[in-house]
């Protein structure tokens, strides 16, 4: 499965780059530019919290672009790719309406490194 996420923006106390490699999520937690020092992994093989993720994105049908009026704020991108599922979709300002519901799952995932990915 292929997995890019990326939510940050202007004015934001963390911006956070989640990268699927193999069975380890890549983790950046982040103010200002991404360090190597900030990297985090959590192994996804055989992870139920990932495995609840993945089956969530198979049901997800996000329309490509997600904009509101607002011009400064939070940006958010995700290709995920793989068995049963296909998104491409990003956005500013704006989200899906089961966009909690996504974060609340990868945060299920991203929890036993101490991280915590707010909108």
């Amino acid at each position: 499965m292929n997995f890019d996420f990326y939510l940050g923006g202007y004015f934001r106390d963390h911006s956070y780059r989640l990268v699927l490699d193999n069975d380890v999520l890549r983790i950046s937690d982040y103010v200002g530019l991404p360090m190597p020092e900030h990297e985090m992994i959590v192994s996804v093989d055989d992870n139920k919290a990932w495995n609840e993720l993945v089956g969530f994105l198979e049901s997800c049908d996000w329309k490509k672009r997600n904009d509101s009026e607002v011009l400064d704020g939070t940006q958010w991108e995700l290709i995920a790719k793989g068995k049963g599922s296909k998104i491409s979709s990003f956005g500013s300002n704006a989200y899906p309406t089961d966009f909690d519901v996504f974060l609340a799952l990868l945060n299920s995932v991203v929890n036993a490194v101490g991280v915590k990915i707010t909108k």
